[in-house]
């Protein structure tokens, strides 16, 4: 084979992408080699998937006995935080709901440790919780008497207590109550209006009437020993 077209070649092989032409005794060769280098370009995209742990009915049990213990506590900040944005209030607005956990607070009123069950569940999203218990405000703690049963109903989702209502049975809070308000109208009638549930419009003024709720409370039930009486009996 000639050195000329040996040469030639090297070239070609060196400069692969281009065409190489070679003239010969006058007659003209041309050799063209394209080489497509096809380059294809895969875009890997990444999803990353957060997974939402489902509510589940022993979260909801976990935040209703959490409800108790903050409220037994008096901590009003952390029953409040229990809560969910905009919850529904069983016959209470949500300043009326602050002030009677304010006044609750401030008289040490106790809610006996409840038994709560799951009585309904949207799969992943809320749980019913139904948590019957008794109410022992200062009243009943202060001589002794019937504490009111309450059943106290929760819808707990993730982001909180959405719904709150209850219903109280027999004996219901004036077995105690009015006997206390007779008392009160005899011994300490300027006070009559201060004390007592739902006698206040700001939370400052339900704090006041509890203190003060808790302090004729103690009162009553040291009138009542020294005197040999039980409250509604009479002496």
């Amino acid at each position: 084979m000639p050195k000329r077209f040996l040469t030639i070649m090297a070239v070609c092989l060196a400069v692969v992408a281009a065409g190489c032409s070679s003239s010969d005794g006058g007659a003209a060769t041309t050799t063209s080699d394209t080489i497509a280098t096809s380059v294809t370009t895969t875009t890997t995209t990444t999803t990353t998937t957060t997974t939402v742990p489902a509510f589940s009915s022993e979260d909801a049990l976990t935040v209703a006995y959490a409800y108790f213990g903050a409220y037994n506590a008096g901590d009003v900040d952390a029953v409040v935080a229990l809560f969910a944005p905009g919850a529904t209030l069983s016959g209470f607005t949500p300043s009326e709901w602050e002030q009677l956990l304010v006044w609750n607070a401030a008289q040490g009123t106790l809610l006996s440790p409840p038994e709560c069950t799951i009585t309904g569940e949207t799969s992943g999203v809320s749980v019913r919780v139904n948590c019957p218990h008794q109410n022992l405000d200062v009243l009943v703690q202060a001589v002794d008497g019937p504490p009111v049963p309450i059943r106290m109903t929760l819808v707990v989702a993730a982001d909180g207590i959405r719904e709150w209502m209850w219903d109280f049975g027999s004996p219901d809070f004036n077995a105690v109550g009015i006997p206390f308000d007779s008392w009160m109208s005899e011994n300490h009638p300027e006070d009559v209006e201060a004390v007592g549930f739902g006698n206040w419009t700001t939370v400052e003024e339900a704090e006041q009437n509890g203190i003060l709720n808790a302090q004729y409370a103690a009162e009553w039930a040291t009138f009542l020993e020294e005197n040999g009486c039980r409250y509604g009996e009479g002496c």
